[in-house]
């Protein structure tokens, strides 16, 4: 865990930050399908920035979004193995279902 004020280390199970002395809260997993700035869908997964407020991703975004966009390049190019197909397929939400749809036809796959 990291504090979210100074990103410093914060133990499991502890209060609050060594650090600062912020109350050390669990958050809820980060949607990097979505601007943590103006909230919206990011369309580019290669992109250090968001489409649309054009404000600069955070390093854990662009990190993220650039290994998943690694994981689409791979299976387009035939390097990914049925098992990472497979999860790709299933752990994927609707716009990149739909790009891989149209890359492998995955409605006449069953």
């Amino acid at each position: 865990m990291t504090c979210d004020y100074c990103q410093s280390a914060v133990e499991e199970g502890a209060g609050k930050c060594p650090s600062c002395g912020a109350a050390a809260v669990a958050r809820e997993a980060t949607d990097f399908r979505f601007c943590p700035h103006c909230k919206r869908r990011l369309l580019a997964l290669g992109s250090p920035a968001c489409n649309y407020c054009g404000r600069a991703l955070p390093a854990e975004y662009v990190r993220a979004r650039e290994a998943l966009w690694r994981k689409v390049s791979d299976a387009r190019e035939g390097k990914a193995t049925p098992e990472e197909l497979a999860e790709l397929e299933q752990t994927g939400d609707d716009a990149l279902k739909r790009a891989l749809k149209a890359l492998f036809d995955l409605d006449g796959k069953k």
